[in-house]
């Protein structure tokens, strides 16, 4: 009998500790439960600029939505949501007035201008992303000019904003590397001007960017007048391996410093913006109409597949800048600011 109470004895210690075990266990459990963290959300208004016309294309669903709608970056201890106050301007030195005052945190610009700045800014701006790749075209109505080729010995117009930008350069670096002679470059008309002289005769031949170039093919049609397109883009590619990276996004640094988690989600917006643009023309119609960046919906979808939108980040975006930056570089050393930006321009997350 004694040898039974014994065991049982034993048996009823054990069991004891097994279930003082178990609940300690459980207990355990509940407190790692109670210490995960969850991520705090962190609201940011960050204000975003982009020109009328094709730069304001890609970023229209930012503008208009207002507030994240992509996946918002979240670092583990913050997530980052965002909401969004749009500025679109018609010049680029409006813009870089906006940004030097601090008006505008982020903006799509032309490539050469975002290296310019980050020449005059003493490196307060950061290129981020590629945002459009060439909208030029030439349209003739003499029915001589079927590429670049043929603009030998010719009078091209092009649009009196494009002087001293990209497109200039572009077709500057056109011209040279196809060994044309006696080319003359008139920008003395805006860029309606230029569409209204082709239509009446007055020009024959015109550099005109989207989403202008359409309008232009719309009135000459309307007008039942005979006339040839050269995608410049494409004469580009024949005579250089590096894409015409014409727009990108910027961000100013000393607003970056501080919020550089609002940044990545404003990224993550701005390539489902992008995308957007390429996969929901309908969408994207209303909202650039709503806007303003382009004046109407026929326009617009007409115009929209012509502009070339992208959204090219980290060391794809870094690439295509610079080898784009040497090649404006080699055309013309002003175009850029004299010389080609540091590692510091880049943004590459």
């Amino acid at each position: 009998m004694k040898t039974i109470s014994k065991i049982a004895a034993t048996v009823l210690s054990l069991a004891m500790i097994v279930s003082m075990a178990a609940c300690q266990s459980g207990k355990k459990n509940d407190v790692s439960k109670s210490d995960v963290k969850e991520a705090q959300t962190v609201s940011t208004e960050v204000k975003v600029g982009a020109l009328i016309g094709p730069t304001g294309v890609s970023m229209a669903k930012i503008a208009t939505e207002k507030a994240t709608f992509a996946d918002a970056y979240n670092d583990g201890d913050n997530k980052y949501v965002n909401t969004y106050v749009a500025d679109y301007v018609d010049e680029p030195t409006t813009m870089v007035a906006k940004l030097s005052s601090g008006e505008v945190d982020v903006a799509c610009v032309p490539t050469n201008l975002a290296a310019k700045l980050y020449k005059v800014t003493s490196g307060n701006v950061k290129v981020a992303a590629v945002s459009t790749l060439g909208v030029l075209y030439m349209i003739d109505t003499s029915g001589q000019v079927k590429s670049v080729a043929d603009l030998a010995g010719k009078t091209i117009y092009a649009p009196s904003s494009t002087q001293g930008a990209n497109p200039e350069y572009i077709l500057n670096y056109l011209i040279q590397k196809n060994n044309l002679a006696d080319v003359k470059v008139n920008f003395d008309f805006t860029v309606d001007e230029l569409v209204a002289k082709l239509v009446s005769g007055d020009v024959t031949t015109a550099m005109i960017p989207e989403p202008k170039a359409t309008a232009a093919k719309g009135q000459l049609k309307k007008a039942e007048k005979e006339f040839t397109v050269t995608d410049l883009q494409a004469e580009w590619n024949k005579v250089c391996e590096t894409p015409v990276a014409q727009g990108v996004v910027i961000v100013r640094a000393d607003w970056l410093k501080d919020n550089e988690g609002a940044f990545k989600t404003f990224l993550n917006d701005f390539a489902a913006s992008s995308d957007s643009a390429l996969n929901d023309l309908d969408g994207t119609v209303a909202n650039v109409v709503a806007l303003g960046v382009i004046p109407n919906e026929a326009l617009a979808k007409q115009a929209i597949p012509n502009c070339n939108i992208v959204c090219k980040t980290g060391d794809e975006m870094q690439k295509a800048v610079a080898d784009f930056i040497n090649v404006l570089l080699e055309a013309d050393p002003q175009s850029v600011g004299g010389a080609a930006p540091d590692d510091g321009f880049y943004y590459v997350g």
